[in-house]
């Protein structure tokens, strides 16, 4: 493979390039020789660096294809995951007992408006699966909103007002 042995023998050929106008510059005689051979080491230099420049794309390449592999091995389990946890089953369970949380404050005597906020904050610690896709939503660039960690993962949100429950 001719390319690859040509693409080992670049950056030691522009080396010893740079190196012979290093050695061009200090043996020069006069003002304008210096002036072209610093000329000629300054575009060597640049051509070194985009060779190294290159080599790094190649690097990021391989490391963003590694990396969706990884994202893809992750979603498909992780999708899995909130399907079973936000289950029609598991859904109205957890609003029976955020309803009944409610509803035993509110019997207790406790203020209205007290025992609501109570109750969201019972629904937020219950709702722990939420909290994480947040944050991984906000890690992978979608947000913190609900309805961007839903789109994540391929679920369009519910608009307030459409759940079916009268008053909130």
């Amino acid at each position: 493979m001719v390319d690859v042995e040509i693409g080992k023998k670049t950056p030691e050929q522009l080396e010893r390039l740079l190196d012979e106008l290093a050695e061009g510059i200090r043996n020069a005689k006069t003002p304008e020789e210096v002036e072209l051979l610093e000329k000629k080491a300054k575009i060597t230099r640049k051509l070194i660096e985009a060779y190294e420049g290159d080599k790094d794309l190649e690097q990021v390449g391989k490391l963003v294809e590694k990396l969706g592999d990884v994202m893809e091995n992750l979603m498909g389990p992780l999708k899995d995951l909130l399907a079973e946890l936000y289950s029609p089953d598991r859904i109205e369970s957890m609003g029976r007992s955020v309803a009944e949380f409610y509803k035993t404050l509110v019997e207790a005597g406790m203020d209205k408006e007290e025992a609501l906020t109570l109750t969201k904050e019972y629904m937020d610690s219950i709702n722990v699966v939420k909290k994480l896709m947040e944050a991984l939503g906000g890690v992978m660039g979608y947000g913190k909103e609900q309805g961007n960690w839903m789109k994540m993962m391929g679920q369009a949100p519910k608009k307030p007002g459409n759940d079916g429950e009268e008053g909130a």
